[in-house]
């Protein structure tokens, strides 16, 4: 019989049930794979199950009924969470003590790189927004006016503009 993958997709429910007490180990060109057989409505699925899926589905048996969930915790990083269902008992004991994140592998130079423009571009947009509100706002203050603007009225808008943009840009501080 030939056992399709299982595709887990973000913030979606997948029970599963565990097909075997424990999953095929072994070792190929990628490292140390972790392979689970489970029952997903009547039919036979593959999972190669992620080192920390893996600490978290280890001690599941035969039978058991789980809900794996692969959750967004901030921008595009994902966790799995695995949550027994009615009838299996909860069997993962959390992260053990001599596991930390040193397996995690460390972003490519690319991806380092990539992370930083990109944290720049939101920070000179960010900063490009507030001023545009704060503009807009320091002329609603000035109130309507028909004409030319003469020095004096331009000035009392920029500084408006300052204020306003250190209330957007530094919220924290203030005395409310």
């Amino acid at each position: 019989m030939e056992r399709k993958t299982l595709k887990i997709k973000a913030n979606t429910d997948n029970v599963v049930k565990f097909l075997f007490d424990t999953p095929i180990e072994g070792t190929n060109n990628y490292g140390m794979y972790h392979l689970y057989a489970f029952d997903v409505k009547g039919e036979e699925h593959g999972l190669f199950a992620t080192d920390a899926l893996h600490e978290k589905l280890k001690n599941f048996t035969k039978g058991d009924m789980v809900n794996i969930r692969k959750e967004e915790y901030e921008a595009n990083k994902f966790a799995f969470n695995v949550i027994p269902e009615e009838g299996t008992p909860a069997r993962n004991t959390g992260t053990p003590n001599d596991i930390d994140s040193s397996y995690k592998s460390a972003p490519s130079p690319t991806t380092t790189e990539s992370r930083q423009y990109q944290a720049k571009q939101n920070d000179s947009r960010t900063k490009d927004i507030h001023r545009q509100v704060a503009f807009k706002e320091a002329c609603k203050m000035f109130g309507d006016f028909t004409g030319f603007l003469e020095e004096e009225e331009l000035e009392i808008i920029r500084t408006n503009t300052d204020r306003l943009l250190s209330v957007i840009e530094d919220g924290d501080n203030l005395p409310f």
